[in-house]
């Protein structure tokens, strides 16, 4: 069975999210824990008289969310959990638990990785988990993964990760996953027409960059319809390429589609 966390925080952005693992693992059993984090308060008096109204309220919410996903979502069982933590610090625990497959998570704003990468939630997230994480906009309209991108710059990378979540949401989803390289000179290729790891079939696509890799990336991404971008985190991947560049194109790209972020492992 695939175990999914998803933190909400009953915003019709989590909302999203939590509807996106449901609709992504629509054909597989799934176990999704749905994770509510409430604040921490800085004296005895405040945590004594306010965490009880908090957790009443969040019980109630979390019931008539339940209730409403469960109408679509037929398939999935659901586990609710209340945590009194920080938000981050208690989602990367659970995530680091090994007990879930993957974290799916919404983001506010129309800044796209900007937002993701640098300073919220997600980002905290993602910088400090071990776990797979799927990002969803909070304006995105919710499909099925069909074209999935692998940006991919590196290609001993693969070698390094934990494929697993791609190739899962690939194979359930029956994608066409594309791995993307933005070549920054002429002998900068992967000289492959197509890669396999595992179950996981990538056909390789170069393109000539263009010397701004979010245009470039964006570019690609809205020609091909992509319902999914797949990125590695690590010290020397894609990401720092994105984010090593002028803060105008830092503000520039943006991502209107969900993220899914994989991690090197380190040795």
């Amino acid at each position: 069975m695939i175990k999914v966390l998803v933190p909400v925080d009953f915003s019709e952005t989590s909302e999203k999210a939590l509807a996106y693992a449901c609709q992504i693992f629509n054909s597989s059993p799934l176990e999704v824990t749905v994770l509510h984090i409430f604040g921490t308060h800085s004296t005895a008096l405040m945590m004594k008289s306010i965490d009880g109204l908090l957790i009443k309220d969040a019980k109630e919410k979390l019931k008539t969310l339940l209730e409403k996903i469960k109408k679509t979502s037929p398939h999935v069982q659901f586990k609710t959990q209340l945590v009194k933590s920080y938000a981050v610090q208690a989602i990367v625990s659970y995530g680091n638990s090994d007990a879930f497959d993957l974290i799916v998570m919404g983001t506010n704003g129309a800044s796209g990785l900007k937002e993701v990468f640098l300073g919220s939630i997600a980002g905290g997230v993602i910088s400090k988990t071990k776990a797979p994480v799927v990002v969803v906009p909070s304006k995105y309209n919710l499909n099925r993964p069909l074209n999935i991108i692998f940006a991919l710059n590196n290609i001993k990378l693969l070698e390094k990760t934990n494929l697993s979540a791609l190739s899962l949401i690939s194979k359930l989803n029956d994608s066409t996953t594309t791995a993307l390289h933005v070549a920054l000179g002429t002998t900068d290729e992967f000289h492959l027409d197509e890669l396999r790891y595992g179950d996981l079939n990538l056909k390789v696509k170069n393109i000539q960059g263009s010397g701004n890799i979010n245009k470039d990336i964006n570019t690609y991404l809205t020609e091909n319809n992509a319902d999914l971008l797949c990125l590695i985190r690590s010290k020397k991947d894609l990401l720092t390429r994105i984010f090593d560049d002028s803060v105008t194109l830092k503000q520039t790209f943006s991502s209107s589609i969900p993220i899914l972020v994989l991690h090197e492992e380190e040795v």
